[in-house]
């Protein structure tokens, strides 16, 4: 599903009401109508709703949905944000329906703030008051969005909580906290990207008309990761396969103290489905590495003493690429000179091996810190970066202001593929697409969760999926993991192994449309 920027939703109506002659105002009440329907079965107990709206389109869409709450059988009031009098074209109209609806109606002025208590005694709140062209808050409503932040009302926004910048994560003026958007025809960046999304809640997207040949022209370069994009991609096995059939994983990583990190990317790889792993490691992590990790293999470099893989072993792991499927590097490697001397020596060796290649980790920060290696990283390298990885990859303190494009920029300029971890993971491609996730969950911010992401992307790759498809798959199953786990244990109960070992199940809800049996699993 597309997540288009306010110029290119702007865009589509002027194509929907200029080229093809479809009145606006039957937009503006397919996206009323539609978006009560939503509200009606989020909140069927619910019989009373006050709602707010602003002067412009988004207003118009809020009276609309007053009048379809109020068929059905709701008290509804509305608080209009100026004089309705003032308003123009289809809000305009709007309000003319409504003056005969029979709907009682109030204008905002300053003593609103005294009354407000007697309007809203078990009321949902609908926000209507600014859509998507809105580019400052503005007297009044940033006043009435003020007082009605001291309430404790659930809330609604039409499209998106106004005062958010529907292009960005970011906002100038802190809107209203809601418990359900209603995204008009498609969804928008603010959804999904922090810290704007933290205050739309769960995103509910209705079709209010727009013809989707209109969108695809649009050249729109983000989309959000759905369950039809998966299952569209999402290859079933045949019953006589073998595990040859699913390849070969191949890591490198661990070192002392840090042997659990390239385990549960190791075992990651075969819960998502690859048919073998194995793990180069040093020989002082081989011990913790096999504790728990029964079906991953290991080569275990040096003796008992070698605590890091270093340029010596580089060849010795290079010496068993031939039968692998992709290369994983970074869970537990450690950065200090003898790591930089490995992934030196290393990564001209798989560049000439041919092989995909997954960077993660301190295989990360040794590269931000030695940028003469990119010559040696082939085209197409999956990176999987925290923020903090980020920022040092691009030498740009804060990359949370400009996520998307920061990170867009960089897999167009270095042709990699960015997998940028946190709320609302993003994978960035050389093509200039950018794919948003909008499942996970808060608890998924805990140790070795990122390891196990990226075992079950090099887990894809090896099962014949291409490098980007791999990429998108593996945040998608990942997260939806994560929440899994969440609603078995809570949030706070939330690890990575308990990830890693829910993978499966992820992938029957999502490719299969049912939720597993699932029970609670305490063995690792």
């Amino acid at each position: 599903m597309y997540i288009p920027l306010a110029k290119q939703i702007q865009e589509t109506d002027k194509i929907m009401t200029e080229e093809y002659a479809y009145p606006s105002l039957l937009l503006m009440e397919t996206a009323g109508r539609a978006s009560s329907e939503v509200i009606l079965n989020f909140y069927p107990d619910t019989h009373k709703f006050l709602i707010l709206c602003g002067p412009g389109n988004n207003g118009g869409d809020g009276m609309v949905v007053a009048r379809y709450l109020h068929k059905a059988g709701r008290i509804v009031k509305i608080l209009f944000a100026l004089d309705p009098h003032q308003y123009k074209g289809d809000s305009s109209i709007q309000y003319q329906i409504i003056k005969k609806s029979g709907i009682p109606y109030f204008i905002y002025d300053s003593t609103f703030a005294s009354e407000i208590y007697q309007h809203v005694s078990d009321t949902i709140i609908i926000d209507a008051l600014l859509g998507t062209g809105t580019k400052e808050v503005k007297e009044p409503i940033n006043t009435i969005i003020n007082q009605f932040r001291t309430i404790p009302n659930a809330v609604i926004s039409i499209d998106l909580p106004s005062g958010l910048n529907p292009d960005t994560g970011f906002f100038s003026f802190p809107p209203l906290k809601c418990e359900l958007t209603i995204a008009l025809q498609l969804p928008k960046v603010c959804h999904y990207v922090t810290p704007a999304a933290n205050f739309c809640g769960e995103v509910r997207v209705v079709d209010i008309g727009i013809y989707q040949h209109i969108i695809e022209k649009l050249d729109i370069q983000y989309q959000l990761i759905t369950k039809t994009l998966l299952q569209t991609w999402y290859k079933p096995r045949l019953r006589d396969t073998h595990k040859g059939d699913y390849g070969h994983v191949y890591l490198a990583g661990g070192s002392k103290g840090k042997a659990g990190a390239i385990a549960l990317a190791t075992r990651a790889c075969i819960e998502c489905g690859a048919g073998l792993s194995t793990a180069f490691i040093p020989s002082a992590a081989a011990c913790a590495f096999h504790r728990r990790n029964l079906e991953g293999m290991s080569i275990s470099y040096g003796m008992g003493s070698v605590a890091y893989l270093n340029e010596p072993s580089a060849d010795v792991f290079a010496s068993y690429l031939a039968d692998k499927s992709v290369v994983a590097i970074g869970p537990g490697l450690g950065n200090n000179s003898e790591t930089q001397a490995f992934i030196a020596k290393v990564l001209p060796l798989i560049k000439n091996s041919g092989l995909p290649l997954i960077l993660d980790a301190d295989a990360i920060n040794i590269i931000a810190d030695h940028p003469e290696l990119w010559e040696h990283i082939p085209h197409n390298t999956i990176f999987t970066p925290h923020p903090g990885e980020m920022s040092r990859l691009l030498k740009v303190a804060d990359i949370q202001s400009k996520r998307l494009e920061y990170t867009l920029q960089f897999a167009k300029e270095k042709n990699v593929i960015i997998v940028l971890k946190g709320a609302g993971t993003i994978v960035a491609t050389p093509d200039g697409k950018v794919y948003i996730n909008g499942t996970g969950n808060p608890g998924m911010a805990t140790a070795g969760s990122g390891d196990v992401l990226t075992g079950v992307i090099a887990g894809f790759v090896a099962q014949g999926y291409s490098l980007k498809q791999a990429a998108i798959m593996g945040v998608a199953f990942h997260a939806k993991s994560g929440d899994i786990v969440a609603n078995l244990y809570g949030i706070e109960g939330v690890s990575a192994s308990k990830i890693m070992r829910y993978i499966g199940p992820a992938i029957q809800e999502i490719i299969y449309n049912r939720k597993p049996f699932i029970q609670h699993r305490d063995e690792i």
